[in-house]
């Protein structure tokens, strides 16, 4: 019988492709996560014929183990990366997004609530690590990230915190769950007053259309209409307007504007 977990490294699949993957040559590791990463993206209707769900996770877990932010993913040295592969973030994301997005193939298997949960959280983790990875993102702007996700995670933030690195803390901890696993599920997984300190936080980085959005759908959230009852538009626009790259510009052009609120000079 198979084993499924909920980590990027916790189910026979992964760990078949570990061991295969450790058989090469350390030079050839990144030309090979690149093949596979390629192979999802332009013949998506190869999975579980050329790949499995779990070796895409797997495989982008190697590359976020190689970046800043990503000892979370750690592995053993003989399938280690023997440098930062940032060039393959965006790859891999993409890739990643394909088999564990939030309606993917990996998501499908989970039969209790906590595992669905779990297996949400992972993605998140990784998918926030390869996105960071993949930018011409300075040290500073990194360490900072690292330590907002961490304290959203956490779901508080140690006293004397500056407010900038706070309201960054409340955005990507319902902005994280919702790239886990959809818009209900942040709204499912976050108490209404996190959400409101989310949607304060898009405020404050300019992000005025999608904290509309998302107080919008907090209120039909509140009034007891389920997701997928709601306007279509408010997910695909949503969706569309957290892209990203503009979340992180506007997250760059605040701390630049006030570089006071993120703790520095």
């Amino acid at each position: 019988m198979r084993t499924f977990g909920t980590g990027t490294f916790s189910s026979d699949g992964a760990i078949d492709f570990l061991e295969r993957f450790a058989e090469r040559s350390p030079e050839r590791r990144v030309a090979a996560l690149e093949h596979m990463f390629l192979l999802v993206k332009e013949k998506p209707e190869l999975l579980w014929r050329e790949f499995l769900p779990d070796e895409v996770v797997a495989a982008a877990a190697i590359v976020a183990a190689s970046l800043p932010g990503g000892r979370l993913f750690d592995v053993a040295s003989d399938v280690r990366l023997t440098a930062p592969a940032p060039r393959l973030a965006g790859i891999a994301l993409e890739a990643l997004h394909l088999v564990a997005g939030p309606q993917g193939p990996w998501h499908q298997r989970w039969t209790n609530d906590t595992d669905a949960a779990e297996a949400r959280d992972t993605i998140a983790a990784l998918s926030q690590v390869l996105t960071l990875g993949g930018g011409a993102w300075d040290d500073p702007d990194i360490t900072i990230w690292i330590e907002a996700a961490d304290y959203g995670a956490d779901g508080e933030v140690p006293e004397g915190t500056p407010p900038g690195i706070e309201h960054l803390a409340s955005l990507l901890r319902v902005y994280n769950s919702a790239m886990g696993g959809g818009l209900g599920f942040a709204l499912e997984v976050n108490e209404p007053f996190r959400v409101r300190r989310a949607i304060n936080a898009m405020r404050y980085f300019g992000l005025a259309e999608p904290a509309d959005l998302l107080e919008d759908a907090l209120s039909r959230s509140l009034n007891g209409e389920p997701p997928d009852s709601w306007p279509s538009g408010i997910h695909d626009r949503l969706d569309g307007l957290l892209d990203d790259k503009w979340f992180m510009r506007a997250f760059k052009a605040k701390a630049a504007e006030v570089p006071t609120d993120f703790g520095r000079e």
